[in-house]
């Protein structure tokens, strides 16, 4: 099965990276990619030009973006009531991609992280994600962005926070259950490839 396809011809993209090498190859993958609208700066005070002065599709923003930092400006750009494109699609791009680094990307309101150097896979993959999943935004009083949950695996007590989590009901026991013999063999058949 064909895996679907995005359309990023009219999309207006733009790339903050202080390496104008490193922002040259993301250029070229999104034209690659049929993107003719791609904007490239330096720094994030660049970053907030752009935005004022015209609407962005989405912003591919390098982690260690000076004179802050591109999480800071994430978070700007999502506490930012006022701007129309504080809704946009944020991709971190770092090279640092620690647990805490992803964490602290998520919690600042970024959609996706990318780790450097990037390949066209990885960014396609990533774009075609928050192009064909999208995920509900959340506005609280010290969080702006999509939703952090990728998947919900359940609630505790089986009730959500939000306003738009419903309540999940398990299903009844059906049949006997597994004694702790047959799970470890069904465990270890995996683990060794047999059927």
């Amino acid at each position: 099965m064909a895996s679907p396809t995005i359309n990023l011809r009219d999309l207006v993209v733009l790339i903050a990276d202080s390496s104008s090498y490193l922002s040259m190859i993301a250029h070229g993958i999104l034209r690659g990619f049929g993107t003719n609208k791609v904007l490239e700066v330096r720094n994030s005070l660049s970053v907030l030009q752009a935005l004022s002065g015209q609407k962005i599709d989405i912003l591919l923003c390098d982690a260690r973006l000076p004179p802050h930092g591109g999480l800071s400006l994430t978070r700007a750009i999502r506490r930012k009531v006022d701007n129309e494109n504080r809704m946009m699609p944020i991709l971190i791009m770092t090279s640092d991609t620690r647990e805490t680094t992803i964490k602290q990307a998520r919690d600042a309101g970024a959609n996706m992280v990318l780790a450097k150097p990037m390949s066209p896979a990885s960014l396609y993959d990533r774009l075609a994600w928050i192009a064909l999943t999208p995920r509900q935004f959340v506005d609280a009083p010290t969080y702006f962005g999509p939703d952090r949950r990728f998947k919900i695996e359940g609630y505790p007590n089986g009730v959500g926070r939000r306003k738009g989590d419903n309540e999940i009901a398990v299903a009844e026991e059906s049949g006997p259950a597994l004694a702790q013999d047959d799970i470890d063999n069904l465990f270890s058949a995996a683990r060794f490839g047999k059927d």
